[in-house]
């Protein structure tokens, strides 16, 4: 990318029920998603979700992957007790489930979790810092001066599409290499599912980036589905950069009254693009969710 423009996000915090609506509106989007898993499908993968104490709690037992087993919204909702921590624990053992997370954020209650994660062998994984953007319109429009205004290199011949019946097969395609996850039929789907609105950025035709918007019924959109995330997958930011700020664009003009996204390799410094794109397109950074697993 060129020269970076120094940017620091707001860090200012958010009360607990901001925290909680917008906890919700994830699990809205993730309880979506697995429900529209075909269903032979869904049984043979061991996909399902189920609710525990006011946390949505995700199965998906065929990937053997942390991310795609864990509870969202547990404390945040309402207080965690341990007796719910170890419902879902349990459930996780009766699946098979070895890898797993539980998350922690700021807002959990009662101040006890933590220790309740410690005590049953939990150890903190790694963190995502969650970004949020309320509906205010974009201080520019997405047209010629977006490159400039993301730092990302001009020169480059960057596209953002929405995915259309035509590629959505090879939208399909991308994201189970990208995560080296068999999903069958299960992304097609996605296509013609209300309230999903799936994006892809091409570089000279080719496919080098893709995201998914999901707006809740709150009209909260969920920015996600990303592959390759930036700074785990990939090091080049500039495909997520556009990406995100055509989501948000498109997001808008659909109605959308809150943004919310997840920086997946988070920075103390805040030294990578993604700070710079993200604080550009106006979101913040609210609070910090750290995983907890048995390592």
């Amino acid at each position: 990318m060129p020269e970076l423009r120094s940017h620091t996000m707001d860090t200012a915090a958010v009360d607990e029920r901001t925290a909680a609506r917008i906890e919700a509106a994830e699990a809205e989007a993730w309880a979506d998603l697995y429900s529209a898993a075909p269903k032979d499908f869904a049984e043979r993968a061991g996909i399902r979700t189920r609710e525990v104490a006011g946390a949505l709690v995700l199965e998906w037992a065929a990937t053997g992957r942390r991310y795609f087993n864990r509870p969202i919204g547990l404390g945040v909702a309402q207080p965690a007790t341990e007796e719910a921590i170890d419902d879902i624990l349990h459930g996780y053992e009766r699946a098979g489930i070895t890898m797993f997370l539980l998350q922690r954020l700021p807002h959990c209650r009662p101040a006890a979790y933590e220790q309740w994660l410690l005590d049953r062998g939990l150890e903190p994984f790694d963190a995502q810092e969650r970004v949020v953007r309320d509906g205010r319109p974009l201080s520019w429009q997405p047209g010629e001066q977006i490159e400039n205004e993301l730092e990302v290199n001009p020169d480059r011949a960057l596209a953002v599409a929405r995915v259309n019946g035509g590629d959505v097969d090879e939208w399909a395609d991308f994201l189970r290499r990208v995560y080296r996850l068999d999903t069958g039929p299960w992304l097609q789907v996605l296509h013609s599912r209300p309230r999903w609105h799936q994006y892809v950025v091409r570089e000279d035709g080719r496919l080098v980036g893709a995201r998914g918007m999901y707006i809740a019924r709150d009209g909260t959109a969920w920015l996600g589905m990303d592959g390759p995330v930036p700074g785990v997958h990939s090091e080049d930011y500039e495909p997520d950069a556009l990406l995100c700020a055509a989501m948000v664009a498109d997001g808008l003009a659909r109605g959308a009254k809150r943004f919310i996204a997840d920086i997946e390799a988070p920075s103390a410094a805040q030294d990578t693009p993604a700070y710079r794109y993200f604080g550009r397109l106006g979101f913040t950074l609210p609070y910090v969710r750290t995983h907890y697993a048995r390592l």
